[in-house]
C-alpha cells in the first residue's frame, strides 16, 4: 500500500513538474503573436513581420521540445536543451521515413523534452572509459536522448496511430459538443489552478484538439489545437479563449473591488493598494492567479461559483458566436491583439459589464453574510494568509543572515533555510518548491513579504503564489543556494 501511495506521490510530482515546465515555451507565444498579427494587410502589411510571428508556430512543437525539457533538468541546463533538439529531429525525421503520416504535434515535442530532461537528470555526471572519456558528462546527452528518440519513434510507429485515433475522437467530442464541452473545459480549467494542472489541460485543448490545414505557395501545413488554428485563420476556432476575457477583463477585477469594500476601514487603504494593483494585472495581462488565491482557501464555495461562472461565460460569448483568441491571456493586451483576426469582439463588453456586476454584488454579498475572512477582514491579531494550510507554522530556520534585508534573503528565511530547499523553480506566478520539511515554512512571514498564498502538496512540494515577479525572485533565492 505504501509503494502504491508512494507512486501515487512521484506521479502528482511530475504532473506539476510538467505543468511548470509548460509555461517556458508559452511564455514565447505574445512575441509571436504580436509579429504575426502587426504584419497582416489589414495592419502594417509588412510580409517579413507575419513570416516571422508565423515561423514560431510553425516548429510550436520543437518549442515545447526544448522548453519543457529545461524545465525538467535538475539545473536548467542548456545542453538538455541541445539534447531535446536532436531528439526531436531523430524523432519527426524517423516518423517521416516510417509513416509521414504520422504526426505526434505538440505531445510529440513534450515527450521529447520530457525524456531529455529525465535522461539529464540520470546521466549528466556519467564517467565512460578513458577511450571514451571525451564522450562522458554531459556531452554524453545528446547521444543518449537521440538514441532513446530513435526507440520512440519505432514505438510510436506500432502505437501511435491508436493513440492518436482516441485523442482525435476525444478533441472533436470536446470541440462537437459545443456548450458541454465549453462549459466542462471552463470549470475543469479553474478548478485545477491550486494544484497547477491547468496547464496541462490547456495544452491539450489550445495546441492539440482540432485541424486546420493552411495552404500557401502550394504547401499544405496542418496545424492543430483552438489557439494555433486561430492564429492560422480558421473561422471556426477561438470558442475555447473568447469566454476567458469576460472573467479576466471584468469578473476577477470585480471580485478585487468587492474585497476592497468589505475590508476593515483600517485595512481598506492598505488592501486598496493590494488588490487594485492585481485587478490591473489581471484586466491588462490576464494573469489571475493572485487575485483568484487571494479567496480561493478562504472562500472556497465563492472559487467553486467563479469556476462555474467560467463555464458559462464560454457558453454565453459560443451562443454569440464570439471567436476571439490569445498568445498568453485573456487579457486587454491580447484583446487588442486579435479583435482583427476575430468575430464579433464588440460583445465582449456588454457581456463583461454584466460579468462585472455580477462578481462584484455576489462577492460582497457572500463575504458579509457569511463573515468570510478575505483580504483585510481578519482578526487583528492574525496575520493575513491566503494559504491552503490553516494550522499555525513553526519558525523558520535562519540560514540567511538575519542582518540581510534583500528580498531573496526575506523569502529564504521564510521557506526555512537553504537546507530545507531541495529544488526551487518558478512558473509564470508561483514558487514551486520541494522542500526537506513543510511544517518550518512561516507562511505568516511569506504574506508579509509579498507572498498572496500558499499551496502544500505531497511529498515535501509547496507552491508559493507570488505575482509576476515569481520567476526573478526565484532567481534571487538561487543566489543563496550556491
Amino acid at each position: 500500500m505504501q509503494m502504491i501511495k508512494n507512486g501515487f506521490a512521484a506521479f502528482g510530482r511530475g504532473l506539476v513538474k510538467l505543468g511548470k515546465s509548460l509555461m517556458l515555451p508559452i511564455a514565447v507565444l505574445p512575441i509571436a503573436g504580436l509579429l504575426l498579427r502587426l504584419g497582416q494587410p489589414d495592419l502594417l502589411n509588412i510580409g517579413f513581420v507575419a513570416a516571422a510571428g508565423q515561423a514560431v508556430f510553425t516548429h510550436i512543437a520543437l518549442i515545447f521540445a526544448l522548453g519543457v525539457a529545461i524545465g525538467f533538468s535538475d539545473d536548467n541546463h542548456g545542453v538538455s536543451c541541445i539534447a531535446a533538439f536532436v531528439g526531436y529531429v531523430i524523432l519527426t525525421s524517423s516518423l517521416k521515413t516510417l509513416d509521414p503520416t504520422i504526426d505526434m504535434g505538440v505531445l510529440g515535442g513534450i515527450i521529447v523534452g520530457v525524456t531529455a530532461g529525465l535522461l539529464y537528470n540520470k546521466y549528466k555526471n556519467i564517467q565512460l572509459p578513458a577511450y571514451l572519456a571525451f564522450f562522458g558528462g554531459r556531452r554524453f546527452l545528446p547521444i543518449v536522448t537521440g538514441a532513446a528518440c530513435l526507440l520512440i519513434a519505432g514505438l510510436a510507429y506500432f502505437i501511435w496511430p491508436p493513440i492518436a485515433r482516441v485523442i482525435g475522437a476525444f478533441g472533436d467530442w470536446t470541440i462537437t459538443s459545443g456548450n458541454i464541452g465549453l462549459f466542462f473545459y471552463g470549470v475543469a480549467n479553474r478548478l485545477l489552478i491550486p494544484v497547477g494542472l491547468h496547464h496541462i489541460l490547456n495544452n491539450l485543448v489550445w495546441f492539440q484538439f482540432g485541424d486546420f490545414e493552411v495552404v500557401k505557395e502550394g504547401v499544405t501545413t496542418i496545424v492543430h489545437g483552438d489557439l494555433s488554428r486561430f492564429f492560422a485563420g480558421d473561422p471556426m476556432a477561438g470558442p475555447f479563449m473568447a469566454g476567458f476575457f469576460p472573467i479576466m477583463m471584468f469578473g476577477l477585477p470585480a471580485a478585487a473591488l468587492a474585497m476592497i469594500s468589505t475590508a476593515k476601514e483600517s485595512r481598506k487603504k492598505a488592501m486598496g493598494g493590494l488588490l487594485l494593483s492585481m485587478a490591473f494585472t489581471s484586466f491588462l495581462t490576464g494573469i489571475t492567479e493572485p487575485i483568484e488565491f487571494s479567496f480561493m482557501f478562504l472562500a472556497f464555495p465563492l472559487y467553486v461559483l467563479h469556476s462555474l461562472l467560467t463555464g458559462i461565460s464560454l457558453v454565453v460569448m459560443n451562443v454569440l458566436d464570439v471567436k476571439l483568441g490569445f498568445t498568453f491571456s485573456a487579457g486587454l493586451f491580447d484583446y487588442l491583439l486579435s479583435y482583427g483576426l476575430g468575430k464579433n469582439g464588440l460583445y465582449l463588453i456588454p457581456v463583461g459589464i454584466v460579468y462585472g456586476l455580477t462578481y462584484y454584488f455576489v462577492f460582497k454579498w457572500a463575504i458579509v453574510k457569511f463573515n468570510l475572512q478575505t483580504p483585510g477582514r481578519e482578526e487583528e491579531n492574525t496575520p493575513a494568509q491566503a494559504s491552503a494550510q490553516p494550522q499555525e507554522t513553526a519558525p523558520a530556520t535562519q540560514t540567511a543572515p538575519e542582518q540581510d534585508q534583500s528580498r531573496g534573503a526575506r523569502y529564504l528565511r521564510a521557506l526555512g533555510g537553504k537546507e530545507n530547499i531541495k529544488t526551487i523553480d518558478a512558473c509564470a506566478t508561483r514558487l514551486r518548491i520541494e522542500a526537506v520539511n513543510t511544517d518550518v515554512i512561516d507562511v505568516a512571514a511569506l504574506k508579509s513579504i509579498g507572498s498572496r498564498g500558499v499551496v502544500k502538496g505531497t511529498g515535501g512540494t509547496i507552491q508559493v503564489v507570488i505575482g509576476p515577479e515569481a520567476d526573478l525572485i526565484s532567481d534571487e533565492i538561487k543566489k543563496y543556494l550556491g
